[in-house]
């Protein structure tokens, strides 16, 4: 997410200076792994994919973690950059995109790369089953959140489940990597996901984008983020400010918690 000026100063930026032709296709190779090609729709998007949202550092940090065979769960996958990176880098990817406007994008991406395999859920991760209202600029704008937070102003109805709920029923593989990037839903997503973390096939590695602002709007701190997931058996790795956002990485430790409560 960038700040909320960006999006506007971007636009008027591209009026001063002549339009680009829209809808176009964006090829990158990026980190050395061959063409990426994304649909681009307007200055926004073309941000988002060009310049990597900004995110260089975080995404190289993925993909150096990133083995072939790994299961690799994008939560908030917008687009697709992360998710296209990681299966073009070999791992198994199951991407979760509630915003119906970014999935949709998200779909025309894979299918530009020629990655049906990839697993697309359409679903918001929390620590309940249910619905709630997301709040969203559209492709044009800032990602979408749970909660009315900066300038967003559509609104859509989304489902939202439990990670753990999913994992234990078989209805998806057991990641081994995790990015975790909701706009504030932070703590409630992590959550929904105890069992799984403390489990004894929990993933090795979680990258995780908080987002200090947002999470008062959803009753939550980010140091509650930081003690689901350091309780769980987690050690930080590295931790970088990044604007409104801080990334990080935690790492398994080596005498992780067991929990009783996912049934392995």
């Amino acid at each position: 997410m960038r700040r909320p000026w960006v999006w506007p100063l971007m636009r008027w930026v591209s009026r001063l200076f002549g339009r680009r032709t829209y809808p176009s296709i964006l090829t990158l190779r990026p980190f050395g792994l061959g063409a990426c090609r994304f649909v681009v729709s307007n200055d926004v998007e073309r941000y988002r994919v060009q310049d990597l949202g900004g995110e260089r550092m975080f995404l190289r940090a993925i993909l150096s973690e990133l083995r072939p065979g790994d299961v690799f769960f994008d939560g908030g996958a917008c687009v697709g950059v992360a998710t296209i990176l990681a299966a073009k880098r070999g791992a198994q990817v199951v991407a979760f995109e509630p915003d119906p406007s970014f999935r949709r994008r998200l779909e025309e991406n894979l299918k530009l790369n020629d990655l049906g395999h990839v697993k697309v859920i359409d679903w918001a991760l929390s620590d309940t089953s249910g619905e709630e209202t997301l709040f969203s600029d559209g492709l044009e704008g800032n990602s979408p959140s749970l909660r009315a937070v900066s300038s967003r102003t559509m609104t859509v109805a989304v489902t939202t489940r439990a990670l753990d709920a999913a994992v234990s029923s078989g209805e998806l593989p057991y990641p081994t990597v995790i990015k975790l990037d909701v706009e504030g839903a932070e703590v409630a997503a992590l959550r929904g996901m105890r069992d799984l973390l403390r489990s004894l096939q929990a993933p090795r590695a979680i990258f995780l984008e908080t987002h200090p602002g947002f999470l008062p709007h959803f009753e939550a701190t980010e140091q509650e983020a930081l003690d689901l997931i350091i309780s769980s058996g987690y050690v930080e790795a590295f931790r970088r400010a990044r604007q409104r956002e801080i990334h990080y990485l935690f790492r398994r430790s080596p005498t992780p918690i067991q929990s009783e409560g996912l049934n392995l």
